[in-house]
């Protein structure tokens, strides 16, 4: 990704550091791996969707912010 700004690199990524990911992880369902937030009682919520099949993006069962069951 390329980003293209006028301001200074350490303001364009200050609290990237400070970002918790830490009730995040990655799960396989089929090609696909989905970054997911962990919510408690066998959910979690989609947070990104990784895979290099187009279709899979056009999936809603992908789609940020979808609840799944784990």
């Amino acid at each position: 990704m390329i980003l293209y700004t006028p301001m200074q690199l350490e303001l364009v990524l200050e609290g990237l550091e400070e970002q918790s990911n830490a009730n995040q992880r990655e799960i396989n369902v089929g090609n696909a791996t989905l970054v997911v937030e962990d919510k408690g009682f066998g959910r979690a919520q989609v947070v990104r969707l990784i895979s290099t099949d187009p279709q899979d993006y056009l999936n809603p069962d992908f789609a940020p912010g979808t609840e799944v069951q784990l």
